[in-house]
């Protein structure tokens, strides 16, 4: 098994955007398994439908004309719950602490955007306390500051792909897949078996 360089680092993706990752070759590669951690910007409901991510394959070692869809996945298109912090939480720490409001929902995964693209995470509820905290599965990557949003209705999934009869593959976030769409942010990554 061989980790990848991201293919799509973590970034925020404009509404009405499509956003086309690096490529990987694919030369002596069996399998590979896609990593997509998604999250929105906002609160705000997409039109019909959610991002689309799609995997791409292509026979050939250049050009752009012989992308084909492999694979896609399409992100819910609902509201999605925020809220605020109540104060600064230290990298490590594993319960989050909220202004009073809506109570966050067991299980659900969570995006915290504060500090930037790079020092964004993404966190698995755990367990609740009524409407001013919550406990996170793995503590925090990442320090943040009090009164930064967190949103909800953040997805990830794996894909495992057989990848043996490509020559290349990408990755596109079709983050114009609806009549309304909203900002977003996206990462992809990947392992290959060779």
């Amino acid at each position: 098994e061989t980790i990848q360089t991201e293919l799509l680092v973590i970034q925020s993706i404009a509404a009405s955007t499509n956003v086309a990752s690096t490529v990987l070759s694919l030369v002596g590669v069996k399998k590979a398994t896609f990593f997509i951690d998604h999250a929105r910007a906002g609160s705000a409901a997409f039109g019909t439908n959610g991002t689309e991510y799609r995997i791409e394959g292509s026979q050939k070692a250049s050009g752009n004309d012989t992308w084909v869809p492999i694979a896609s996945v399409v992100c819910s298109s609902a509201v999605a719950m925020t809220c605020a912090a109540s104060g600064d939480h230290a990298a490590a720490a594993g319960t989050i602490t909220i202004l009073s409001g809506t109570a966050a929902v067991l299980g659900d995964i969570y995006f915290w955007p504060s500090g930037g693209a790079g020092s964004s995470e993404w966190m698995k509820v755990s367990a609740i306390s009524g409407t001013a905290s919550f406990n996170i599965l793995d503590a925090l990557t990442n320090a943040h500051a009090a009164a930064s949003a967190i949103i909800g209705g953040a997805e990830r999934w794996s894909l495992l792909i057989d990848t043996e009869s490509l020559t290349r593959v990408r990755v596109v976030a079709n983050n114009n897949a609806s009549g309304t769409t909203q900002a977003i942010y996206s990462r992809v990554a990947c392992i290959t078996e060779l």
